[in-house]
Order: C-alpha cells, then sequence, then structure tokens
C-alpha cells in the first residue's frame, strides 16, 4: 500500500484491504486515462480524482476481454505552475513500467530527481515514434506526511531583490562551474567559505531558522525524497470528496523554484497562510510537458 495515500486524504485507509475497494472504484470510474498499446501488449493508467487537483492513478495492463488486471497505484497532485525548464533526463525504474526524471536545476545546485506522474505519456510516444518525447517544462508537486508552518523571516523590498540577484548568480556560477570552468568553481569554492564564517558567527546569537530562510536538500535513501523550507505563495483547503478529509493545498517558492505542495491538515502543525514558511519532508513528483 502507498504510504502517502495519507496526503491527499485517505488517512483511515492502513491497510491493503482496506485500499481494494478504493482501487475498484477507481478503476470502474475512472475520471481520465492514458493507454498505450505497444504491439499486442496492452497497458496504461486509470486515474480517479478525489477533489481538485488531487486522485489516484492505478497501472494495469488490459488482457484478453480487455479485462484490465492491476499492477500498482499511486496518489497524484497536478500543479499548474511550471516550476523549471531545465533539461531533463527520463529512465524507466527497474522494477516496474514507471519512469525517473532528473533535472540539473541551477538554482537548486543538486541533481532535482522526481517520479514522472505522467509516465505513460512518456511511454506512448516512445511507442508512437511520431510525436516528440523532448520534454520542455516540469511541474513539480509534493506530497507530505508530516510538516510545520514556520514564520517569516523579515525583509525589505531590497533585501529580497539582492537575495534574488544572488541566486541567479550562483546558478550561472555553478552552470559554468560543471562545464569546467575553473574560475568559477574558485568563485564558489569562496563563497561557500564565506558562508561557513557568516553562519558561525550568527549561530550563537541567533535561531538556525532565521539563518536558513529556504532550503531544498535530499532526504533518506529514497533520491527523488527532499527536505525542503520554502515561502508559501498561495494556500488553499482542498476537500477529498470520498473520505471527507480536508488537506492544504500550497505554492511554495524553494531556491527561487516553485513547486506545490499537499499534507493532510492532521499532519500539519501550524496555520499556513501566504508570506509564512513551510518546512516538511516530501516525495517529489511531476508532471512533464513535451515540445512539438
Amino acid at each position: 500500500m502507498h504510504k502517502y495515500l495519507r496526503a491527499i486524504g485517505f488517512s483511515k485507509y492502513k491497510k491493503t484491504k482496506d485500499v481494494q475497494p478504493l482501487l475498484e472504484a477507481a478503476v470502474q470510474s475512472s475520471s481520465s486515462s492514458t493507454i498505450v498499446c505497444d504491439g499486442e501488449e496492452v497497458y496504461g493508467y486509470l486515474s480517479k480524482s478525489f477533489g481538485d487537483g488531487i486522485g489516484i492513478r492505478v497501472y494495469g495492463e488490459f488482457e484478453e476481454g480487455k479485462d484490465f488486471r492491476e499492477e500498482y497505484f499511486f496518489p497524484y497532485v497536478d500543479s499548474d505552475v511550471v516550476s523549471t525548464t531545465a533539461s531533463c533526463v527520463v529512465e524507466r525504474h527497474s522494477d516496474k513500467n514507471s519512469y525517473g526524471g532528473m533535472c540539473e536545476e541551477p538554482s537548486i545546485g543538486v541533481s532535482l530527481i522526481f517520479y514522472i506522474s505522467n509516465g505513460m505519456e512518456y511511454a506512448r510516444r516512445l511507442v508512437s515514434k511520431t510525436e516528440s518525447t523532448k520534454i520542455v517544462s516540469v511541474y513539480l508537486s509534493g506530497l507530505c506526511l508530516d510538516g510545520k508552518i514556520l514564520l517569516p523571516v523579515k525583509k525589505t523590498a531590497q533585501q529580497r531583490a539582492n537575495s534574488s540577484a544572488a541566486n541567479k548568480t550562483r546558478g550561472t556560477l555553478i552552470e559554468a562551474a560543471r562545464n569546467g570552468d575553473e574560475q568559477a568553481m574558485e568563485s564558489l569554492a569562496m563563497e561557500d567559505m564565506n558562508l561557513v564564517q557568516e553562519i558561525s558567527n550568527r549561530i550563537g546569537l541567533e535561531d538556525i531558522y532565521s539563518i536558513v530562510d529556504t532550503c531544498f536538500m535530499p532526504y533518506g535513501l529514497e533520491c527523488d525524497q527532499y527536505a525542503i523550507i520554502g515561502e508559501i505563495l498561495d494556500v488553499e483547503t482542498v476537500r477529498n470528496t470520498l473520505s471527507g478529509e480536508e488537506v492544504y493545498r500550497m505554492q511554495v517558492e524553494c531556491n527561487d523554484m516553485k513547486l506545490n505542495v499537499v499534507v493532510n491538515k492532521l499532519d500539519l502543525l501550524g496555520e499556513p497562510a501566504v508570506g509564512r514558511r513551510f518546512k516538511g519532508d516530501i516525495w517529489m513528483q511531476g508532471r512533464v510537458e513535451f515540445g512539438l
């Protein structure tokens, strides 16, 4: 059973026998589908929405007689905000017919790895060989099981502008360093040394969350999970149409990158509001958009 079902409002579904009727209902009354015909093999997703932008996708194969044989499922969150337009590499997972993506986003400084939520669209394009598989943009989302709301760091408009400019400059340096620019490498090393010294001077006098305004870093053993701190740009409450539970869907900005984060109301400490910060560990997924 997928542990992130709780994030989209299914906190009471704790055993496989509880989830099975839910999956059967999703298959029988799916709201959308993506089907791939690869020779004699027919497979794909059946998707069922359970609220604005949240739902479940069930993957399986269509056997003779059009019977659907379920293999796995996952909860999904849709986003309408472009997170990155950096070049993206796609690779199929080894244990099942699903796909992961990796972007080298300069503003983050690490390889951004995520679960592709519309992977069957990519598979369908691979099979057709007439449609482009080039990814032009990625809409990132995160599902969270335990989050906290932090107060914002007080900044003037000038400080915000300076911070944004510094992030862009650092992103340019990181990109240049990846391409072998030695001067960029030296600049980044010097910048990191100065940052360590500044933190050492401030840590004894200030709270860590007043020093670390935002962060985005890998978390745990799975490559598509991250610990984030980001400013809340928008927040809305979404009710799960089946369970009746309410979840928060927030647009969060981390290191100048925007993504949607969904967390069950039961699992969030604090009251989210625009301008405050969100802190939590998320499972990252992304919807990829293809070029012509």
